[in-house]
């Protein structure tokens, strides 16, 4: 049993190595503070009666809400979350990789491990470019910011709700993307796949099924409508769609990758 865990452990973590410090994943964290700020390019520039008299304090996180709201970040959003690891597992396939190395890590190990890349590196790759964003931001604007008033309450929790929905989402649209993947058995469809579901969303959504609105890759960026809790309440709705996704990946992983019979984790 221990030497079981032990296993596992080594697995999981070999898979994580190998999906967090890639290029991919860099490339993701940079495409999202990139988009972040031109997303946000509407209020980069204050007018000049606003920098005399001093920018509102905490001016920064307005200008990143900006980039958070944006429509550059919410169609960007599946493209970035996909791109570190949503053809990890097709590639291996491709390749005859996995053929040499399923035998020694065992199927539950594998199948395990490919859900949580998937989940880390799309929901971190994108968590820490909103971070990187926030912090950039940062030092551009506070040095021309007023001081916190008396009364003043810091954004910082409501941002931080924002980046796990962030998350969360990212980690949703990475395990679509590697699904998406795999099912048709083309890169293509790994990375374009997830990001027309997410269109076709919004679209359907916001003209046609509007009482299904939490379903609405926009509405969990900017929520027009009523959430229980706010922000929180959207991270917990999408807490359950990512369980729900990990679930569905990991049986078509499971049954993908063996003798065509089915299993579970």
């Amino acid at each position: 049993m221990k030497k079981n865990v032990i296993h596992w452990l080594r697995v999981i973590g070999d898979e994580l190595e190998r999906g967090i410090f890639s290029a991919a994943f860099v490339a993701s964290v940079l495409g999202t503070v990139v988009v972040l700020f031109l997303g946000s390019t509407a209020v980069w520039f204050p007018d000049e009666a606003a920098l005399e008299q001093g920018l509102p304090w905490q001016y920064y996180l307005t200008v990143l809400d900006a980039g958070y709201q944006s429509e550059a970040f919410i169609f960007c959003l599946p493209l970035l979350a996909a791109f570190p690891a949503g053809i990890s597992v097709l590639t291996e396939l491709q390749n005859g990789l996995l053929k040499s190395y399923l035998p020694r890590c065992g199927r539950g190990a594998y199948v395990f491990s490919k859900v949580l890349l998937s989940i880390i590196s799309g929901g971190a790759s994108v968590f820490l470019g909103y971070l990187s964003a926030a912090g950039l931001m940062s030092l551009i604007y506070r040095p021309l910011e007023n001081g916190a008033g008396a009364d003043a309450v810091s954004g910082w929790s409501d941002c931080m709700a924002q980046g796990l929905v962030a998350f969360l989402a990212g980690a949703l649209f990475a395990l679509l993307a590697a699904a998406l993947g795999l099912i048709f058995k083309n890169r293509y469809m790994a990375f374009g796949g997830a990001f027309m579901l997410s269109y076709l969303l919004i679209i359907v959504t916001s003209r046609y099924l509007t009482d299904i609105y939490t379903l609405n890759p926009r509405e969990w960026f900017v929520q027009k409508h009523y959430w229980e809790g706010g922000a929180l309440g959207c991270a917990g709705f999408l807490g359950e769609l990512c369980l729900l996704m990990a679930m569905l990946y990991g049986q078509l992983l499971y049954s993908k990758t063996g003798s065509g019979k089915r299993g579970c984790l």
